[in-house]
Formats: structure tokens, C-alpha cells, sequence
């Protein structure tokens, strides 16, 4: 009755992109910026303004070197954010496949621009950080 006694053989599935791999690839780039902003200006501010009067000099000494450090290190986060996007977006365009998955090449190509956009913003944090004195007066 049936001619093909494989059933898996005429029917072949694109391979699945794992949910954690995903959400990484959608969300991590975003997170490094929240987490270099939550981190890096409360750190700035108390540093430089404690009390009631702002200070010439950072508190800590090491202040500057803290903030590079939770710069770089959120950029890596978003760098590898954008990485995994990029493979996303690689792996599930699939144009010879019968079976795609339309939503998860979406959410591929929007984890990319997500990750494209606040990688670009934790760098221009980052500038920020390198070129402004955390105790810079502003007038």
C-alpha cells in the first residue's frame, strides 16, 4: 500500500534552533546595555557626588579602570550576543527547504539588528566612558 517504508525519509525537518540559543541571541545585547548603564553611572555618581557638593576627584582611585572593565566585559557579552544572531540568522535561511520555520527566521533576523543596534550603543557608552572624566565639571 505504501511505497516508501521510511516515513522519516520523505519527510525531512530543518534542524531546530534551541530556545536558549535563541533568547540569548534576542536579549543578551540588550542586557549588556542595561547592565553597562545600571552598573556604570551609579558607580560614576557616587563616586563623584557623595553628599551635597560634587567632588574634583573620584572617591576610589580605581574608578576609571572599574568602568573600562564593566565596559569591556558587557561588550563581549554583546559581541557574543550578535555572534550567535549572526549563526541564527545563517542557519535558519533556508531556501531549498520545503519546511521553514518562518517564525524563528524572523526572530533570527530580529535578534541580529537587536544585537547590531546595542552592540553599537555599549560602544558609544563605552567612548563615553574613556573620554569624559567620570568628575568632570559640566560648566
Amino acid at each position: 500500500m505504501f511505497a516508501d517504508a521510511n516515513p522519516s525519509a520523505s519527510f525531512k525537518r530543518p534542524d531546530r534552533v534551541s530556545a536558549p540559543r535563541l533568547l540569548v541571541a534576542l536579549f543578551g545585547a540588550p542586557a549588556a546595555w542595561i547592565a553597562q548603564l545600571s552598573l556604570s553611572e551609579p558607580l560614576a555618581a557616587h563616586a563623584c557626588f557623595p553628599q551635597q557638593a560634587p567632588l574634583p576627584e573620584p572617591l576610589w582611585q580605581g574608578l576609571p579602570i572599574m568602568l573600562v572593565v564593566i565596559s569591556g566585559v558587557c561588550l563581549a557579552v554583546a559581541l557574543l550576543s550578535g555572534f550567535m544572531a549572526w549563526t541564527l540568522c545563517r542557519q535558519t535561511h533556508a531556501p531549498l527547504l520545503e519546511e521553514r520555520d518562518d517564525r524563528t527566521q524572523f526572530l533570527a533576523k530580529l535578534s541580529a539588528m537587536s544585537s547590531f543596534i546595542f552592540t553599537m550603543a555599549v560602544l558609544f557608552t563605552a567612548c563615553a566612558v574613556l573620554l569624559v572624566s567620570p568628575c568632570s565639571p559640566w560648566l
